[in-house]
């Protein structure tokens, strides 16, 4: 009786034990349950922490494991290569050819890319795939070739500008001795050639004068002058050449206005819309000129009116533009430097064309009388 009871004593301690035992076993899993759980958000967090910084650059990332097999792969590397990631992820192809320098997917545009490759190590230092890393530099490309054009045109076009110096002082010549020519031959038949000579040398000058004034900044020599008197005289050059041509021009002014200009640069400007008139006129017409103060009392008014052709709405919104023409021949720098020339002289030009119905150009200058308009630095 005396053993059994012993033996109960004993079962009862070893139950007790055990019983503490797994209640401390029952704590350190708790323990450790929750040690794990936050662990884990922490990695959760990391990683959706990696995730976003990875989508949020526009670099294109892939990571292959250590087999070849690719495991991760990020917005931009999917945008991209034009394809969806579940469609890449745990294969071991990006479905697109990769060189150097450019990337062509099999769906999607080429593009050119700033490409990387590399290994990626465990803490233990061996490796564990290989991470591959492009950026698209397409826009960049386009830029240095771009800017490598404009290198090369600025050359021809310091070419150009010198080969014109030399062109236009011997065409000056020509010019001269045409004019004494036509005066010797007044009363001929030949005078007419002399003229057309001269005519000729003179719009090849004004070709020449639109590309230096284009290569170079418009800067006015101010003159308070008399606006009536430039335009007769730039028209005057032109009569002759104009009524060749079955061309009507005339002229309506009610008073003498003065103000400061450049009269080399205003008749260049009004020599290029004359010629803009003629082209527009290829069986003859009229040119009608008003100057006056139109509606501010503060500027004149030059309107220049012509019977050709016109111009569509397209053909008026790039008028202006510097080497647009609706001809065959000519630079396309005539109205780009007008545009220049009345800027310079703090003016405004506006276009008024109707297809068929012919168009009408209006310069409005400033009536500004201070000392600063004589030294006005152009555009």
């Amino acid at each position: 009786m005396e053993r059994n009871e012993q033996d109960a004593g004993l079962l009862s301690k070893a139950i007790e034990s055990i019983n503490t035992v797994s209640s401390t076993l029952m704590q350190y899993y708790q323990t450790l349950e929750d040690r794990v759980k936050v662990l884990t958000e922490e990695v959760d967090q990391k990683k959706q922490l990696l995730d976003s910084i990875l989508d949020s650059i526009d670099v294109g990332v892939v990571f292959f494991d250590s087999e070849g097999i690719i495991r991760l792969l990020n917005d931009a590397a999917e945008s991209l290569l034009g394809i969806d990631s579940g469609t890449l992820i745990g294969g071991t192809s990006l479905h697109a050819m990769i060189n150097s320098e450019m990337v062509i997917p099999e769906t999607g545009q080429p593009f050119h890319a700033l490409i990387s490759s590399s290994q990626v190590r465990g803490a233990d230092g061996k490796d564990i795939g290989r991470v591959l890393i492009f950026k698209d530099i397409t826009r960049l490309k386009k830029l240095e070739a771009e800017n490598e054009r404009n290198r090369r045109l600025s050359e021809m076009g310091e070419l150009v500008m010198k080969i014109a110096h030399e062109i236009r002082n011997p065409l000056g010549s020509m010019e001269l001795f045409a004019n004494l020519l036509a005066n010797d031959l007044k009363g001929t038949e030949q005078v007419d050639y002399a003229r057309r000579i001269s005519n000729s040398v003179r719009s090849l000058v004004n070709t020449l004068d639109n590309m230096l004034r284009f290569s170079g900044e418009i800067k006015p020599k101010m003159e308070y002058l008399c606006i009536n008197d430039v335009v007769r005289d730039t028209c005057d050059e032109f009569r002759e050449i104009l009524a060749a041509g079955g061309i009507r021009i005339d002229i309506f002014d009610m008073e003498k206005l003065r103000l400061y200009l450049d009269r080399g640069l205003i008749s260049q400007a009004l020599i290029n819309m004359l010629l803009n008139a003629v082209q527009a006129m290829p069986e003859g017409g009229r040119i009608s000129i008003n100057i006056d103060r139109g509606r501010d009392p503060d500027a004149i008014r030059i309107s220049i009116r012509d019977s050709g052709m016109g111009m569509d709405e397209d053909a008026r919104a790039r008028l202006f533009e510097p080497f647009f023409s609706t001809k065959d021949r000519g630079t396309g720098l005539g109205m780009s430097i007008t545009l220049a020339i009345v800027k310079a002289h703090r003016g405004t030009i506006e276009v008024d064309s109707v297809p068929g119905k012919g168009t009408e150009f209006i310069i409005s200058l400033p009536l500004e009388k201070r000392a600063d308009m004589r030294t006005n630095g152009g555009i």
